[in-house]
């Protein structure tokens, strides 16, 4: 028989894989998971291709000319910019970034879904309305051996998860996410 405070410590010791910033408007929370394998491998293959399209797009404008001493022709600079337009996209999204973050601004009453590149810039994936929030609930993910603070929007299936831990680290979380939401509109904490 094993002691309930000794494995409620040994809850509390293992590493947080999720992380709250306080800031101006609110805070921040890094849910601490990585990107998963088919988000990497597109932006792997995104950036393999856009650069192919950028090279083809150069290549389009500027070879005949230097080789042929031939004219631009709208067929030619019509490709070329179709070619320029998949490899800006493309590069878009490889630079896109793979981290996840949930900013909670209390100022402005919204929660923002928000991916992070490597250099830190964000780009904002989904914005919410307290009002928008139906509930804050903490479910288990047994195929990862954890436990995650999930919004739901409305009343409906759509859910952001916002963080994963272990559920003795993430009650405080849930409960101040419920704390902030409840204030705004009727959201059920469980």
């Amino acid at each position: 028989m094993t002691d309930a405070t000794a494995d409620f410590g040994t809850e509390l010791a293992k590493p947080s894989s999720f992380g709250v910033e306080e800031v101006y408007w609110g805070y921040m929370i890094r849910s601490g998971r990585g990107p998963t394998f088919g988000v990497a491998v597109g932006q792997v293959a995104s950036f393999f291709f856009g650069v192919c399209f950028l090279t083809a797009a150069v290549g389009i404008l500027l070879l005949p000319t230097l080789f042929f001493d031939g004219e631009l022709g709208a067929m030619r600079i019509g490709s070329a910019a179709l070619f320029g337009a998949a490899a800006g996209y493309l590069l878009w999204f490889a630079s896109r970034g793979t981290r996840p973050e949930v900013h909670v601004d209390t100022s402005l009453g919204e929660i923002r879904e928000v991916i992070c590149n490597r250099a830190g810039r964000p780009t904002t994936v989904g914005a919410y309305s307290f009002d928008a929030i139906g509930g804050v609930f903490m479910q288990d993910n047994p195929e990862r051996g954890v436990s995650q603070i999930v919004l739901r929007y409305h009343n409906t299936d759509q859910d952001v998860c916002v963080a994963e831990g272990s559920e003795a680290q993430l009650v405080a979380l849930r409960d101040r996410l419920a704390h902030d939401l409840l204030g705004h509109a009727g959201v059920r904490a469980a």
